[in-house]
């Protein structure tokens, strides 16, 4: 199966600031291989592993390679020019990080390595192929002697040389997409969750209120959890949430916000969070809201306990802001999934690996930096 995404980034540095910091969104394209184009068909091509193992499926769309500390590996992604078109490409390694509502997205070419991205090296730093036809892109990885055993999670990108600006629009169309090598390092290992913090958020210029929970992995395996938030406040209003996380990588903490489904009344409050499966763990605490506008000023209409919508696109920066950057991003996501910014809006899809963990597929993605 096969995904094709077009992203957009503003030539604006101003809207550029804005883009990368908080709405930049990224897109999955799960299968077997992803292909990128540009509106005009001006740079279309793929990327998929060489030499996937036959046992294995998933690796048709991703490496898995498991490599001794001190030891490598060499692999070779297959990259084709599938239009009329030469294409022109830039190769880089990057880090591969928990995206703010989970899920693996990947660091921008202007992002320093500071995890396993480190271990990866490409034969070549541009390659060039010719419409209808392909070519081999080595690389390899080297594990240090130093590496403790677990997931460790980086990425190949490939990103169009020449980006191309719309007639008549003020963006730039930057096409890259990102394939997903997870290294395990053999040793002892488990998915381990732990819940830290929960608030309240309320978004600038935007009628909701937000439950906003840090939690993070502290184990050395990459994992999935079911997440429960239950609420409780004035006049016995009760609701519950149930929401179903996708990859946590180890080592990552990330603000993880949902957007209340029911209009909130001042009050204190009282949320419990649980986060079921593989991992588990509890938390619970004291909240207050003060008074809001919009939709968030309005008493509930009942005290029920139900299942809402309202989860917000990945960031590839998730867990490293404080709270503006947070309300910022929801509100921005926010206006993304009302249909305020259909240019910049994108699918997100993820490929759920058996055993409690999505590993990393191919992504299409916006390279903001």
């Amino acid at each position: 199966m096969t995904g094709s995404r077009r992203s957009r980034i503003s030539s604006s540095p101003w809207r550029f600031v804005a883009a990368s910091g908080l709405c930049a969104l990224a897109v999955v394209a799960p299968g077997a291989h992803a292909v990128a184009a540009t509106a005009d068909g001006n740079a279309t091509f793929s990327v998929s592993p060489a030499n996937p193992d036959p046992a294995d499926p998933l690796t048709r769309a991703y490496f898995r390679p498991v490599v001794m500390p001190g030891a490598s590996v060499d692999e070779a992604v297959t990259v084709a020019d599938t239009g009329d078109t030469p294409v022109d490409l830039l190769v880089y390694p990057v880090d591969g990080v928990t995206g703010t509502t989970s899920g693996t997205v990947y660091a921008n070419r202007s992002d320093p390595r500071v995890r396993a991205g480190v271990w990866l090296t490409s034969s070549v730093s541009t390659v060039s192929i010719a419409p209808h036809q392909q070519r081999l892109v080595g690389f390899r990885v080297d594990v240090p002697s130093t590496a403790g055993p677990g997931d460790h999670v980086a990425g190949f990108a490939f990103e169009d040389a020449h980006p191309t600006r719309a007639a008549g629009q003020s963006v730039t169309e930057v096409i890259r997409e990102v394939i997903g090598v997870q290294v395990r390092v053999p040793g002892p290992g488990q998915f381990h969750l732990h819940i830290d913090h929960a608030t309240f958020a309320v978004p600038p210029a935007t009628p909701a209120v937000a439950v906003i929970v840090r939690l993070g992995n502290d184990g050395n395996r990459l994992g999935q959890a079911h997440l429960a938030i239950d609420l409780r406040g004035p006049d016995g209003y009760r609701y519950t949430l149930d929401r179903q996380l996708d990859t946590i990588l180890p080592g990552d903490t990330i603000d993880y916000p949902v957007v209340w489904p029911q209009r909130l009344a001042a009050g204190s409050y009282t949320v419990a969070v649980t986060a079921g499966g593989p991992g588990a763990a509890t938390f619970t605490t004291a909240i207050s809201l003060g008074p809001t506008t919009g939709a968030g000023a309005a008493p509930p209409t009942a005290s029920r306990a139900g299942s809402g919508q309202g989860v917000l696109p990945s960031s590839p920066h998730g867990g490293r802001g404080g709270f503006p950057v947070l309300a910022l991003t929801i509100g921005c996501a926010l206006l993304l999934l009302l249909g305020l910014a259909p240019s910049a809006r994108r699918d997100l899809r993820r490929r759920r690996a058996a055993g409690g963990g999505a590993a990393p597929p191919s992504t299409t993605e916006v390279p903001v930096g």
